[in-house]
């Protein structure tokens, strides 16, 4: 089982954010110091066992931690960044600006030597303009969950203009309600208050009482009828046997999301249509179709499109499909 690195990392920047006594943690950033060296195969060609992102993820943690990280660890990430092998374009705006963010916490803390800062510094110029370049017409970034990252590197750098950052943070705003869990909320939250992870870094602890209390959320309102989306997937790819491998009418309720969709799918020819997903912070991630499996080391992904040719900017579980869409699930390599 790969490391559990962009997990621990992750928590780590929660504790510390929290302002939790730093003993409490003492042990976890030697984990994920650990987590760093397990989380790599190969020498001169290597990748993460995991991904970059969560590689980047991790070394930013420990920075935010005021941690010094092996040098040969960040020039792993120095050179993933100079041959372009940050990713697929579906999380390239994703891991880059984590990248980006690991990067100019270890220039800005003084944790890496003159010259080594001077090279971290410029990769996180660079990274920022590439990622400005992928901004839409409507603001987004990548996608809706990417933006915010993408924002923070902004933020972090300053290196972008003032309307990039604007209309990225309009797009943020009409479309609030995609950020529905704890993860997601922990990316645009910093940015809503025009900050970056960089800034836990800084942060100056003080006495507060335990004033947080959960809310209770109330369910979405279910919306009366029913609705027909058209479920489609393909695998492009050269060893599959044809492209279109399932193309059907599913009936749903009007209120059913895409996770949904495919649940309904399921029970109408449950010898046909089988799928699995799994769980991560971010909500349930689709993993397998048709017994096709994405596979972390194979390089693969399954990509969801609206036709023809559109990526959703939500995940399975958030996406709501019209009635009359048609949604196509795509086996795609990166």
């Amino acid at each position: 089982e790969p490391p559990q690195t962009g997990r621990l990392a992750l928590y780590l920047l929660g504790l510390r954010a929290a302002c939790l006594p730093p003993r409490s943690h003492r042990t976890l950033v030697t984990w994920l110091k650990h987590h760093l060296e397990e989380d790599w195969i190969g020498e001169h060609d290597g990748h993460p066992l995991t991904s970059y992102y969560q590689y980047g993820l991790g070394v930013l943690a420990l920075c935010v931690h005021h941690k010094r990280v092996r040098e040969g660890v960040i020039r792993r990430l120095l050179t993933a960044q100079n041959y372009g092998r940050l990713g697929h374009h579906g999380s390239l705006v994703d891991t880059r600006a984590v990248v980006a963010l690991a990067f100019t916490c270890l220039e800005q803390r003084k944790l890496v030597g003159t010259e080594l800062a001077a090279e971290l510094r410029e990769a996180a110029r660079v990274i920022s303009w590439d990622i400005a370049e992928l901004q839409g017409s409507d603001g987004i970034i990548g996608n809706i969950y990417s933006t915010p990252w993408a924002l923070q590197v902004f933020l972090a750098t300053g290196a972008c203009q003032e309307s990039e950052f604007s209309r990225g943070m309009a797009a943020l705003l009409e479309n609030l309600e995609a950020f529905g869990t704890a993860a997601t909320m922990a990316q645009v939250l910093p940015v809503l208050h025009g900050r970056s992870y960089l800034d836990i870094a800084s942060m100056h602890c003080r006495e507060e009482p335990d004033t947080l209390t959960p809310l209770d959320m109330e369910p979405l309102a279910e919306v009366p009828g029913n609705k027909t989306v058209q479920l489609v997937v393909e695998c492009p790819l050269p060893w599959c046997y044809e492209l279109r491998l399932y193309d059907r009418p599913v009936p749903v309720p009007a209120s059913a999301s895409l996770l949904g969709v495919l649940q309904a799918a399921a029970a109408l020819e449950p010898h046909v249509f089988k799928f699995h997903t799994q769980d991560t912070p971010h909500g349930p991630f689709l993993t397998q179709v048709l017994g096709l499996e994405a596979r972390l080391e194979k390089r693969n992904y399954w990509q969801l499109l609206r036709a023809p040719d559109t990526p959703l900017q939500m995940g399975i579980a958030d996406y709501r499909p019209k009635d009359g869409e048609t949604l196509i699930l795509r086996l795609s390599e990166w």
